[in-house]
Protein backbone atom coordinates (compact mmCIF):
# COMPACT_ATOMS: atom_id res chain seq x y z
CA UNK A 1 0.00 0.00 0.00
CA UNK A 2 1.52 3.35 -1.02
CA UNK A 3 1.68 6.31 1.33
CA UNK A 4 -0.61 8.23 -1.01
CA UNK A 5 -3.34 5.62 -0.65
CA UNK A 6 -3.32 5.83 3.13
CA UNK A 7 -4.87 8.52 5.25
CA UNK A 8 -1.92 10.22 6.87
CA UNK A 9 -2.50 9.77 10.58
CA UNK A 10 -0.09 12.46 11.68
CA UNK A 11 -1.61 15.12 9.44
CA UNK A 12 -5.12 14.05 10.49
CA UNK A 13 -4.27 14.28 14.19
CA UNK A 14 -2.39 17.50 13.57
CA UNK A 15 -5.40 19.12 11.93
CA UNK A 16 -7.60 17.89 14.77
CA UNK A 17 -5.36 19.31 17.50
CA UNK A 18 -4.86 22.58 15.65
CA UNK A 19 -8.57 23.09 15.36
CA UNK A 20 -9.05 23.06 19.12
CA UNK A 21 -5.70 24.24 20.49
CA UNK A 22 -7.13 27.69 21.11
CA UNK A 23 -9.55 26.14 23.56
CA UNK A 24 -6.72 24.48 25.45
CA UNK A 25 -7.75 20.93 24.53
CA UNK A 26 -5.38 17.97 24.20
CA UNK A 27 -5.70 15.06 21.76
CA UNK A 28 -8.60 13.50 23.65
CA UNK A 29 -10.35 16.85 23.55
CA UNK A 30 -9.80 17.02 19.82
CA UNK A 31 -11.38 13.63 19.36
CA UNK A 32 -14.39 14.73 21.38
CA UNK A 33 -14.72 17.91 19.39
CA UNK A 34 -14.64 16.00 16.12
CA UNK A 35 -17.11 13.43 17.38
CA UNK A 36 -19.53 16.11 18.51
CA UNK A 37 -19.66 17.50 14.99
CA UNK A 38 -20.40 14.18 13.26
CA UNK A 39 -24.07 13.59 14.07
CA UNK A 40 -25.20 16.81 12.39
CA UNK A 41 -23.11 15.99 9.36
CA UNK A 42 -24.47 12.48 9.07
CA UNK A 43 -28.09 13.45 9.65
CA UNK A 44 -27.94 16.03 6.89
CA UNK A 45 -26.66 13.37 4.50
CA UNK A 46 -29.87 11.34 4.66
CA UNK A 47 -32.55 12.04 2.11
CA UNK A 48 -36.03 12.89 3.38
CA UNK A 49 -37.74 9.87 1.83
CA UNK A 50 -35.47 7.31 3.51
CA UNK A 51 -35.07 6.44 7.20
CA UNK A 52 -32.01 7.93 8.87
CA UNK A 53 -30.25 7.49 12.21
CA UNK A 54 -32.10 9.45 14.87
CA UNK A 55 -29.81 9.02 17.86
CA UNK A 56 -26.08 9.26 18.53
CA UNK A 57 -24.69 8.02 21.83
CA UNK A 58 -21.44 8.54 23.76
CA UNK A 59 -19.28 5.46 23.17
CA UNK A 60 -17.98 4.85 26.67
CA UNK A 61 -14.78 6.77 27.30
CA UNK A 62 -13.70 6.99 23.67
CA UNK A 63 -14.84 10.57 23.16
CA UNK A 64 -16.96 9.54 20.16
CA UNK A 65 -20.67 9.89 19.58
CA UNK A 66 -21.78 6.96 17.45
CA UNK A 67 -25.01 5.98 15.74
CA UNK A 68 -27.20 3.79 17.94
CA UNK A 69 -27.08 1.17 15.17
CA UNK A 70 -23.71 0.03 13.85
CA UNK A 71 -22.84 -1.50 10.49
CA UNK A 72 -21.75 -5.12 10.84
CA UNK A 73 -20.15 -6.15 7.58
CA UNK A 74 -20.08 -9.94 7.78
CA UNK A 75 -21.04 -11.06 4.27
CA UNK A 76 -20.85 -7.62 2.60
CA UNK A 77 -19.62 -7.86 -0.98
CA UNK A 78 -19.79 -4.31 -2.30
CA UNK A 79 -18.52 -1.08 -0.70
CA UNK A 80 -21.62 0.65 -2.09
CA UNK A 81 -23.63 -1.07 0.67
CA UNK A 82 -21.51 0.60 3.34
CA UNK A 83 -21.65 3.92 1.50
CA UNK A 84 -25.45 3.70 1.57
CA UNK A 85 -25.34 3.02 5.33
CA UNK A 86 -23.16 6.10 5.81
CA UNK A 87 -25.72 8.14 3.86
CA UNK A 88 -28.37 6.91 6.30
CA UNK A 89 -26.25 8.31 9.17
CA UNK A 90 -24.34 5.25 10.40
CA UNK A 91 -20.84 6.17 11.56
CA UNK A 92 -19.73 2.97 13.32
CA UNK A 93 -18.40 0.02 11.29
CA UNK A 94 -17.49 -3.39 12.69
CA UNK A 95 -15.44 -6.00 10.88
CA UNK A 96 -12.90 -8.76 11.60
CA UNK A 97 -9.89 -10.40 10.04
CA UNK A 98 -11.88 -13.65 10.11
CA UNK A 99 -14.63 -12.31 7.85
CA UNK A 100 -13.03 -13.38 4.57
CA UNK A 101 -12.08 -10.20 2.67
CA UNK A 102 -14.46 -7.85 4.44
CA UNK A 103 -11.59 -5.67 5.65
CA UNK A 104 -10.52 -5.21 2.03
CA UNK A 105 -14.05 -4.26 0.98
CA UNK A 106 -14.15 -1.55 3.64
CA UNK A 107 -10.69 -0.40 2.56
CA UNK A 108 -12.04 0.44 -0.88
CA UNK A 109 -13.83 3.52 0.48
CA UNK A 110 -10.72 4.79 2.30
CA UNK A 111 -9.12 7.26 2.67
CA UNK A 112 -11.99 9.45 1.42
CA UNK A 113 -14.37 8.47 4.24
CA UNK A 114 -11.90 7.37 6.90
CA UNK A 115 -12.38 10.27 9.30
CA UNK A 116 -16.17 9.94 9.16
CA UNK A 117 -16.20 6.48 10.72
CA UNK A 118 -15.39 4.73 13.98
CA UNK A 119 -13.95 1.43 12.73
CA UNK A 120 -13.36 -1.71 14.77
CA UNK A 121 -11.70 -4.92 13.67
CA UNK A 122 -10.94 -8.17 15.46
CA UNK A 123 -7.84 -10.32 15.48
CA UNK A 124 -8.05 -13.91 14.25
CA UNK A 125 -9.49 -15.99 17.16
CA UNK A 126 -6.65 -18.50 17.10
CA UNK A 127 -3.99 -15.76 17.29
CA UNK A 128 -4.52 -15.00 20.97
CA UNK A 129 -3.42 -17.81 23.30
CA UNK A 130 -1.67 -17.94 26.69
CA UNK A 131 1.62 -18.15 24.74
CA UNK A 132 1.03 -15.40 22.16
CA UNK A 133 3.84 -12.83 21.97
CA UNK A 134 3.50 -9.08 21.68
CA UNK A 135 5.19 -9.30 18.28
CA UNK A 136 2.52 -11.69 17.00
CA UNK A 137 -0.27 -9.35 18.11
CA UNK A 138 1.47 -6.39 16.47
CA UNK A 139 1.83 -8.38 13.25
CA UNK A 140 -1.90 -9.17 13.35
CA UNK A 141 -2.73 -5.48 13.76
CA UNK A 142 -0.43 -4.54 10.89
CA UNK A 143 -2.08 -7.11 8.63
CA UNK A 144 -5.52 -5.69 9.31
CA UNK A 145 -4.32 -2.12 8.71
CA UNK A 146 -2.89 -3.16 5.34
CA UNK A 147 -6.14 -4.82 4.34
CA UNK A 148 -8.23 -1.88 5.56
CA UNK A 149 -6.13 0.57 3.54
CA UNK A 150 -5.52 2.77 6.58
CA UNK A 151 -2.77 3.36 9.08
CA UNK A 152 -4.90 3.28 12.22
CA UNK A 153 -7.99 1.50 13.51
CA UNK A 154 -10.22 3.01 16.16
CA UNK A 155 -10.57 -0.18 18.19
CA UNK A 156 -8.94 -3.59 17.86
CA UNK A 157 -10.61 -6.50 19.63
CA UNK A 158 -9.62 -9.95 20.82
CA UNK A 159 -12.06 -12.11 18.85
CA UNK A 160 -14.21 -14.69 20.66
CA UNK A 161 -13.20 -14.74 24.30
CA UNK A 162 -15.40 -16.80 26.62
CA UNK A 163 -15.25 -19.92 24.46
CA UNK A 164 -15.63 -23.50 25.61
CA UNK A 165 -12.42 -24.22 27.61
CA UNK A 166 -11.98 -27.42 25.60
CA UNK A 167 -11.62 -25.33 22.45
CA UNK A 168 -9.72 -22.33 23.76
CA UNK A 169 -7.85 -21.70 27.00
CA UNK A 170 -9.59 -19.17 29.27
CA UNK A 171 -6.12 -18.02 30.36
CA UNK A 172 -5.54 -16.32 27.01
CA UNK A 173 -7.20 -13.12 28.25
CA UNK A 174 -4.65 -12.99 31.10
CA UNK A 175 -1.66 -13.02 28.74
CA UNK A 176 0.17 -9.79 29.67
CA UNK A 177 2.04 -9.81 26.34
CA UNK A 178 -1.27 -9.22 24.57
CA UNK A 179 -2.03 -6.26 26.84
CA UNK A 180 1.49 -4.89 26.26
CA UNK A 181 1.01 -5.14 22.49
CA UNK A 182 -2.20 -3.12 22.64
CA UNK A 183 -0.47 -0.48 24.78
CA UNK A 184 2.39 -0.31 22.29
CA UNK A 185 0.00 -0.08 19.32
CA UNK A 186 -1.85 2.75 21.08
CA UNK A 187 1.39 4.62 21.69
CA UNK A 188 2.35 4.25 18.02
CA UNK A 189 -1.07 5.49 16.89
CA UNK A 190 -1.97 2.23 15.14
CA UNK A 191 -4.99 1.69 17.37
CA UNK A 192 -6.86 4.10 19.59
CA UNK A 193 -8.62 1.60 21.82
CA UNK A 194 -8.79 -2.14 22.45
CA UNK A 195 -11.50 -4.56 23.47
CA UNK A 196 -12.90 -8.08 23.29
CA UNK A 197 -15.90 -9.79 21.72
CA UNK A 198 -17.75 -12.92 22.81
CA UNK A 199 -20.84 -15.01 22.23
CA UNK A 200 -19.45 -18.10 23.94
CA UNK A 201 -20.60 -20.03 27.03
CA UNK A 202 -18.04 -18.30 29.31
CA UNK A 203 -18.81 -14.82 27.98
CA UNK A 204 -19.93 -13.36 31.31
CA UNK A 205 -16.93 -14.69 33.27
CA UNK A 206 -14.37 -13.45 30.75
CA UNK A 207 -15.90 -10.01 30.33
CA UNK A 208 -16.15 -9.60 34.10
CA UNK A 209 -12.44 -10.44 34.51
CA UNK A 210 -11.36 -8.11 31.71
CA UNK A 211 -13.39 -5.15 32.98
CA UNK A 212 -12.18 -5.72 36.54
CA UNK A 213 -8.50 -6.38 35.86
CA UNK A 214 -7.40 -4.54 32.68
CA UNK A 215 -7.63 -1.14 31.01
CA UNK A 216 -9.99 -2.52 28.34
CA UNK A 217 -11.93 0.14 26.42
CA UNK A 218 -14.75 -1.91 24.88
CA UNK A 219 -16.66 -5.16 25.24
CA UNK A 220 -18.84 -6.68 22.54
CA UNK A 221 -21.29 -9.25 23.95
CA UNK A 222 -23.69 -11.42 22.00
CA UNK A 223 -27.12 -10.58 23.40
CA UNK A 224 -30.79 -10.12 22.59
CA UNK A 225 -34.17 -10.27 24.26
CA UNK A 226 -33.73 -14.00 24.98
CA UNK A 227 -30.40 -13.74 26.87
CA UNK A 228 -30.08 -13.29 30.61
CA UNK A 229 -27.28 -12.72 33.11
CA UNK A 230 -25.23 -9.99 31.43
CA UNK A 231 -26.74 -7.14 33.40
CA UNK A 232 -24.16 -7.04 36.27
CA UNK A 233 -21.13 -6.99 33.97
CA UNK A 234 -22.74 -4.33 31.76
CA UNK A 235 -23.36 -2.21 34.84
CA UNK A 236 -19.71 -2.70 35.90
CA UNK A 237 -18.59 -1.66 32.43
CA UNK A 238 -20.70 1.50 32.70
CA UNK A 239 -19.12 2.39 36.06
CA UNK A 240 -15.66 2.09 34.48
CA UNK A 241 -16.69 3.96 31.32
CA UNK A 242 -16.08 0.88 29.13
CA UNK A 243 -17.98 0.99 25.84
CA UNK A 244 -20.57 -1.74 25.23
CA UNK A 245 -21.43 -2.76 21.68
CA UNK A 246 -24.10 -5.44 21.45
CA UNK A 247 -23.98 -8.04 18.68
CA UNK A 248 -25.75 -11.24 17.61
CA UNK A 249 -29.06 -9.52 18.36
CA UNK A 250 -30.55 -10.93 15.18
CA UNK A 251 -29.64 -14.51 16.12
CA UNK A 252 -33.01 -14.70 17.87
CA UNK A 253 -34.91 -13.82 14.69
CA UNK A 254 -34.97 -17.31 13.27
CA UNK A 255 -36.98 -18.76 10.41
CA UNK A 256 -40.24 -18.96 12.33
CA UNK A 257 -43.44 -17.37 11.09
CA UNK A 258 -43.74 -14.29 13.28
CA UNK A 259 -46.27 -12.42 11.11
CA UNK A 260 -49.28 -13.38 13.27
CA UNK A 261 -47.66 -11.36 16.08
CA UNK A 262 -46.95 -8.21 14.05
CA UNK A 263 -50.11 -6.30 13.18
CA UNK A 264 -48.75 -2.79 12.63
CA UNK A 265 -46.69 -3.34 9.51
CA UNK A 266 -43.36 -3.54 11.31
CA UNK A 267 -41.01 -6.50 11.51
CA UNK A 268 -39.91 -8.66 14.40
CA UNK A 269 -36.34 -7.59 13.69
CA UNK A 270 -37.28 -3.96 14.26
CA UNK A 271 -38.99 -4.93 17.51
CA UNK A 272 -35.86 -6.79 18.66
CA UNK A 273 -33.68 -3.77 17.87
CA UNK A 274 -36.02 -1.40 19.70
CA UNK A 275 -35.90 -3.72 22.72
CA UNK A 276 -32.10 -3.71 22.56
CA UNK A 277 -31.87 0.07 22.25
CA UNK A 278 -34.08 0.48 25.31
CA UNK A 279 -31.71 -1.51 27.54
CA UNK A 280 -29.43 0.41 29.92
CA UNK A 281 -25.65 0.46 29.46
CA UNK A 282 -25.65 -0.35 25.72
CA UNK A 283 -24.09 2.26 23.45
CA UNK A 284 -24.79 0.79 20.02
CA UNK A 285 -26.04 -2.42 18.43
CA UNK A 286 -23.97 -3.96 15.62
CA UNK A 287 -26.13 -5.64 12.99
CA UNK A 288 -25.00 -7.39 9.82
CA UNK A 289 -26.38 -5.38 6.92
CA UNK A 290 -26.06 -7.04 3.51
CA UNK A 291 -28.54 -5.10 1.38
CA UNK A 292 -29.88 -1.57 1.15
CA UNK A 293 -33.33 -2.92 2.00
CA UNK A 294 -31.99 -4.36 5.25
CA UNK A 295 -30.29 -1.07 6.07
CA UNK A 296 -33.58 0.79 5.65
CA UNK A 297 -35.39 -1.80 7.77
CA UNK A 298 -32.90 -1.60 10.63
CA UNK A 299 -32.31 2.16 10.55
CA UNK A 300 -36.07 2.68 10.84
CA UNK A 301 -35.74 1.34 14.42
CA UNK A 302 -33.15 3.98 15.38
CA UNK A 303 -34.02 6.42 18.13
CA UNK A 304 -37.24 4.59 19.04
CA UNK A 305 -36.45 2.72 22.25
CA UNK A 306 -40.05 2.58 23.46
CA UNK A 307 -41.86 -0.53 22.29
CA UNK A 308 -45.52 -0.22 21.40
CA UNK A 309 -47.99 -2.53 23.18
CA UNK A 310 -48.29 -4.46 19.93
CA UNK A 311 -44.51 -4.92 19.70
CA UNK A 312 -44.31 -6.09 23.32
CA UNK A 313 -47.01 -8.63 22.59
CA UNK A 314 -45.18 -9.71 19.44
CA UNK A 315 -41.88 -10.30 21.27
CA UNK A 316 -43.67 -12.22 24.02
CA UNK A 317 -45.40 -14.49 21.50
CA UNK A 318 -42.32 -14.91 19.39
CA UNK A 319 -40.26 -15.64 22.50
CA UNK A 320 -42.61 -18.48 23.42
CA UNK A 321 -42.03 -20.06 20.02
CA UNK A 322 -38.27 -19.79 20.50
CA UNK A 323 -38.07 -20.68 24.17
CA UNK A 324 -37.38 -24.39 23.77
CA UNK A 325 -35.59 -24.03 20.43
CA UNK A 326 -33.00 -21.25 20.79
CA UNK A 327 -29.49 -21.74 22.24
CA UNK A 328 -28.70 -18.49 24.07
CA UNK A 329 -25.28 -16.78 23.90
CA UNK A 330 -23.49 -16.96 27.24
CA UNK A 331 -25.30 -20.06 28.52
CA UNK A 332 -22.97 -22.78 29.85
CA UNK A 333 -25.53 -25.28 31.16
CA UNK A 334 -24.32 -28.14 28.94
CA UNK A 335 -20.64 -27.21 28.72
CA UNK A 336 -19.38 -30.08 30.88
CA UNK A 337 -22.12 -32.60 30.12
CA UNK A 338 -20.76 -34.23 26.97
CA UNK A 339 -18.60 -37.36 27.47
CA UNK A 340 -17.06 -36.77 24.02
CA UNK A 341 -16.28 -33.09 24.70
CA UNK A 342 -18.35 -31.96 21.73
CA UNK A 343 -18.34 -28.10 21.62
CA UNK A 344 -22.13 -27.89 21.67
CA UNK A 345 -22.64 -24.13 21.75
CA UNK A 346 -20.17 -23.54 18.91
CA UNK A 347 -21.70 -26.17 16.62
CA UNK A 348 -25.21 -24.84 17.20
CA UNK A 349 -23.93 -21.36 16.37
CA UNK A 350 -22.37 -22.65 13.14
CA UNK A 351 -25.74 -24.15 12.26
CA UNK A 352 -27.32 -20.75 12.88
CA UNK A 353 -24.87 -19.20 10.40
CA UNK A 354 -25.76 -21.93 7.90
CA UNK A 355 -29.54 -21.75 8.18
CA UNK A 356 -30.32 -18.17 9.15
CA UNK A 357 -27.43 -15.97 8.08
CA UNK A 358 -27.00 -17.38 4.56
CA UNK A 359 -23.31 -18.12 5.28
CA UNK A 360 -23.19 -21.79 4.36
CA UNK A 361 -19.54 -22.01 3.28
CA UNK A 362 -18.38 -20.01 6.29
CA UNK A 363 -20.28 -22.29 8.69
CA UNK A 364 -18.99 -25.45 7.03
CA UNK A 365 -15.42 -24.15 7.17
CA UNK A 366 -15.70 -23.51 10.90
CA UNK A 367 -17.15 -26.96 11.49
CA UNK A 368 -14.33 -28.64 9.56
CA UNK A 369 -11.83 -27.31 12.09
CA UNK A 370 -13.37 -29.41 14.87
CA UNK A 371 -11.58 -32.79 15.29
CA UNK A 372 -13.69 -35.72 14.11
CA UNK A 373 -13.49 -37.30 17.58
CA UNK A 374 -15.33 -34.26 18.97
CA UNK A 375 -17.70 -33.57 16.07
CA UNK A 376 -21.47 -33.92 16.31
CA UNK A 377 -21.14 -37.33 14.64
CA UNK A 378 -20.39 -38.65 18.13
CA UNK A 379 -23.97 -37.83 19.13
CA UNK A 380 -25.35 -40.75 17.11
CA UNK A 381 -24.19 -43.23 19.77
CA UNK A 382 -24.91 -41.05 22.80
CA UNK A 383 -27.95 -41.03 25.07
CA UNK A 384 -28.01 -37.22 25.20
CA UNK A 385 -26.63 -36.27 28.60
CA UNK A 386 -26.48 -32.67 27.36
CA UNK A 387 -30.26 -32.43 27.22
CA UNK A 388 -30.71 -33.28 30.89
CA UNK A 389 -28.37 -30.38 31.73
CA UNK A 390 -30.10 -27.81 29.53
CA UNK A 391 -32.02 -25.18 31.48
CA UNK A 392 -34.27 -24.54 28.49
CA UNK A 393 -35.11 -28.15 27.59
CA UNK A 394 -33.64 -27.92 24.10
CA UNK A 395 -33.52 -31.07 21.98
CA UNK A 396 -29.74 -30.67 21.78
CA UNK A 397 -28.84 -34.14 20.52
CA UNK A 398 -31.16 -34.03 17.52
CA UNK A 399 -30.05 -30.46 16.75
CA UNK A 400 -26.42 -31.53 16.76
CA UNK A 401 -27.10 -34.50 14.50
CA UNK A 402 -28.92 -32.25 12.03
CA UNK A 403 -26.04 -29.79 12.27
CA UNK A 404 -23.58 -32.55 11.38
CA UNK A 405 -25.61 -33.52 8.30
CA UNK A 406 -25.91 -29.91 7.13
CA UNK A 407 -22.34 -28.82 7.81
CA UNK A 408 -20.59 -31.88 6.40
CA UNK A 409 -19.79 -32.11 2.71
Amino acid sequence: MSSKEKLNRRSFIGRSVASVVGAGLGLSGAAKALAAERPAEEESAGSKDKPSIREYRDLGGTGWKVSDLAFGNGGMQEPSTLEYAIERGINYVDTARQYYDMEKVIGQIFPAKRDKLFVTTKLMPELVTPETTAEQVMAGIEESLERLNTDYVDCCLIHSVGEDPKLSSPDKIKNTKVHEAFAKAKKQGKIRFWGASSHGPRMIEDFDWLVENTDIDMIMPGMNFMTKGLEPVLAKAARKNVAVVAMKSMSATKKIDYKPFMKEGGTIRQAVLKWMLAQPNIHTVSVSMRTMEEIDEFVAASGKPKLTPEEKKALKGYGKLLDSDYCRPGCDGCINACPYEVPIADILRYRLYFNNYGREKYAMGLYRKIPESRSAAMCSSCSGLCESNCSFNLAIRSKLLRAHDELTV
